[in-house]
């Protein structure tokens, strides 16, 4: 594999020289929760020792380097289950298993191991993880680890609410699309107005939280406008999370794809918005490259463990050599596989699809291949990619 890569960072609508556009999922968060900090719910104070945390989540990550050459991530996504109440047009984890779920014990082992080598932010995603029944007490548990929640938020109570503003390390992030009309339209019928049933849940208890939603052609502008952003901050959210739509699996929408222009529109608003509005904004993929066109992510070590508990790559890149069942999460991180893919050229962006891995996904297989790492659903890279720029939006 070749390691000394010259990355295009030219390409339309990337930009890296922008110093605000170099910002980590980290600092996006703490500031965000600062934002709500300042105000006087007091059920938010509890949230005062994530800043402690993750400062000694720090020391425990060079110190897990020092001793024992472990390269320890600062964050690591988690599904605690596929199943999902709702199928979104488009969906990434569609042709994932939904059957032989890692058991709340097992998912409690991991973060107690994710906690010791100095793991910080959690983020949850799925499937739906509010159907893992005791989840949320699992998280309770893990005090030091700081836990993103992403939901869609039909299953958003005022107990489930309450529930997460005892706890004090649980952000909920729910999910929309944009307005009713775009929201419904993806996620079904009376979704938007569930949504906004769990936003106020959660105002009420006075938890700091935020929006996500899915970037596409249909509403990227929509979900940059000042309309919206002051809707969602009026609805009580200090964070953002926005994704751009990876044509992944049996269910690919390629149509949905941003264009070059929209993306850097897009991007350019993502900065003013950071620099303007009371609210912190992620922007995925674009926040995780660097100035040298890497993958952050891969390059620092996070991983997606899915419901079967197979370490990923990401969220969008399903395959694995390990699983946290058979030797834990430190094995698994130390994998052949990721160390292979580290020092490859599937790193570096490039093209229309924001994800590196993704667009190289050739590569990506060629090594999962040959360190033995095998599909973790099916069939995702059988789909036959098609030409992005002749598709149209009907």
């Amino acid at each position: 594999m070749t390691e000394n890569i010259e990355p295009n960072n030219q390409c339309a609508g990337y930009k890296t020289s922008n110093k605000d556009s170099q910002i980590t999922l980290e600092s996006i968060f703490l500031k965000g929760i600062g934002f709500q900090r300042r105000g006087i719910l007091k059920k938010l104070l509890k949230l005062r020792s994530v800043y402690k945390h993750a400062i000694f989540s720090s020391f425990r990550r060079k110190k897990c380097q020092k001793k024992k050459g472990l390269l320890a991530p600062v964050a690591i996504a988690l599904s605690p289950t596929m199943r999902c109440n709702l199928s979104c047009v488009g969906c990434y984890a569609h042709d994932y298993s939904c059957d032989n779920e890692l058991s709340l014990d097992t998912i409690d082992d991991v973060l107690s191991s994710a906690e010791n080598m100095g793991v910080f932010l959690l983020v949850i995603t799925g499937g739906e993880p509010l159907m893992k029944d005791g989840i949320l007490d699992v998280f309770k548990k893990h005090k030091n680890l700081l836990f993103l929640l992403i939901t869609n938020g039909v299953l958003m109570g005022d107990k489930v609410a309450r529930e997460i503003a005892s706890a004090g390390n649980i952000v909920p992030v729910v999910s929309l699309e944009g307005w009713q009309e775009q929201t419904d339209a993806r996620r079904g019928h009376g979704v938007y107005d569930q949504v906004k049933r769990a936003m106020g849940y959660l105002q009420n208890e006075g938890i700091a939280f935020g929006f996500s939603a899915t970037v596409t052609r249909l509403n990227f502008d929509t979900l940059v406008s000042d309309r919206f952003i002051q809707e969602m901050i009026d609805r009580g959210c200090v964070l953002g999370f926005y994704t751009e739509y990876v044509p992944l699996g049996s269910v690919a929408e390629w149509n949905l794809v941003l264009e070059d222009k929209e993306r850097e529109y897009f991007r350019e608003r993502i900065l003013e918005i950071r620099r303007n509005k009371p609210i912190m904004v992620a922007h995925l993929p674009d926040d995780e490259y660097g100035v040298d066109g890497r993958c952050q992510g891969v390059v620092y070590g996070s991983v997606h463990i899915n419901s079967q508990g197979y370490v990923e790559p990401c969220p969008f890149a399903h395959f694995a050599s390990d699983n946290v069942r058979d030797n834990g999460l430190e094995s698994a991180l130390r994998s052949r596989f990721f160390a292979e893919l580290r020092s490859s050229e599937a790193i570096y962006r490039h093209g229309k699809i924001g994800c590196s891995l993704f667009e190289n996904r050739e590569i990506l297989e060629e090594i999962a291949k040959q360190t033995g790492a095998i599909p973790t659903d099916c069939p995702v890279f059988a789909i036959k990619k098609t030409d992005v720029s002749k598709s149209s939006i009907k």
